[in-house]
């Protein structure tokens, strides 16, 4: 009888400690697999920020909520900015305040006005202009893939995969319901027409959808808006910044000191950003690892138990004829069968819990339509399993080439 025969005959035989071994090596392999996932997950939590220059302002909130707004269409309902600002910002107007002071800004490349003033389902669409696509640095500016710029009011553009997921192409046409403040105008919508789509950016302008802000202005000049903006339909919620080197500190004394508006330094707030993401990261690795340790000792424990108690069964075999390397290969292909077949269900258990957990943690992670979970991502923890349960039986297998045939029978 060949060692794969004697392998899954002796697995079969005792079905009961057979599948509580299958079970346990499962539930291991499921729980590994998920919190690796996760872990990807997490690291891939921000990597999709738009490129957005050199600084952006926002309504005074904080720096990482004003970053991940503006670069990662995000949370509630940013505050408003007066659009005065913005404009003597791009034409570097002087500007006056109520207590004689007068500021002249200085050091900047360009402004990009950000608005979100309306959704379509989930997706927020954004009045913007031109200067989105031609920024002062090439390499940051989104490429359309087909079509045109939005030019005249109620036409879109709209970003790659929000493209490729709703089959959207030049000439379509969709309803937006308006958005402004913390809820959305259910009575007021907005009919826009695809005139163009973004290449992939492989950032969240990819799931954005962007108009011209004469749209925005239009959708927005019949609606009551003293209740959300003291300044009336003339407002943005983000300006994006293009700065000359050293010209930060000279904008955040002009927008901090003097105005409603908050400047933060992007690359300054992304490192604060990776460092508060990184110490998590860090941790979920740590832990994945040491989940993987202790199910591969536990693994390992169990089965040299298992195989212990064969030790009267395997010097019967030998005394009946049987050669150590058939003993050996019996015992390899047993350790390599349970390790496949816990892992078989493992990754069950794994597709099918992983969608549930990824929805309890919510807005803690990117949403699958921004970044995919594929269940092969599980693979080192499969390929750890069957490792370690082949490797456990080479105890018994060292016992085995060293056995007194003649000792165990007597005793």
């Amino acid at each position: 009888m060949k060692s794969f025969q004697l392998a899954y005959l002796n697995l079969t035989r005792r079905p009961v400690p057979s599948c509580l071994a299958i079970a346990a090596i499962a539930i291991s392999v499921a729980c590994a697999g998920m919190l690796l996932r996760l872990n990807n997950l997490a690291e891939s939590r921000f990597s999709t920020l738009g490129k957005g220059g050199d600084a952006i302002i926002g309504a005074k909130s904080g720096g990482t909520d004003i970053l991940l707004g503006a670069l990662h269409a995000e949370g509630e309902y940013p505050g408003y900015l007066p659009l005065k600002l913005f404009e003597s910002l791009r034409q570097e107007q002087t500007v006056r305040f109520e207590d004689g002071a007068q500021i002249k800004p200085s050091a900047i490349k360009s402004v990009i006005p950000f608005l979100y003033f309306a959704k379509w389902g989930d997706v927020r669409v954004v009045a913007t202009d031109e200067s989105f696509v031609n920024r002062p640095r090439a390499e940051d500016s989104p490429r359309l893939k087909e079509g045109r710029w939005a030019t005249g009011i109620n036409e879109a553009i709209v970003g790659y995969s929000l493209a490729q997921k709703h089959g959207l192409k030049v000439g379509d046409q969709f309803d937006g319901k308006l958005w402004l403040g913390p809820k959305v105008f259910a009575s007021s919508s907005v009919k826009l027409k695809v005139v163009g789509v973004f290449d992939s950016t492989h950032s969240t302008w990819d799931r954005l959808v962007f108009t011209d802000l004469s749209t925005a202005q239009n959708a927005m000049k019949n609606l009551n808006m003293t209740e959300a903006s003291i300044w009336g339909p003339g407002v943005l919620n983000y300006f994006l910044v293009y700065l000359n080197p050293q010209g930060f500190d000279s904008l955040a004394n002009l927008v901090n000191n003097r105005t409603v508006g908050q400047a933060v330094d992007v690359p300054v707030e992304i490192k604060k950003l990776n460092e508060l993401v990184g110490a998590g990261q860090e941790l979920g690795i740590f832990v994945t690892i040491l989940i993987l340790v202790l199910g591969g000792l536990s693994m390992a424990a169990m089965l040299i138990t298992r195989f212990e108690a064969m030790s009267l069964q395997l010097a019967v075999l030998r005394a009946m004829g049987y050669r150590k390397s058939s003993i050996g290969g019996w015992l390899l292909w047993e350790g390599f069968l349970l390790g496949v077949a816990a892992v078989f269900f493992g990754l069950v258990m794994d597709a099918a819990g992983f969608p549930a957990l990824r929805m309890m943690l919510g807005t803690s992670l990117p949403g699958p339509d921004i970044v995919a979970s594929s269940i092969f991502e599980s693979a080192p923890v499969w390929i750890t399993a069957i490792v370690a349960t082949t490797a456990s039986v080479f105890v018994p297998l060292y016992r085995v080439y060293h056995q007194d045939v003649h000792f165990s029978l007597r005793n």
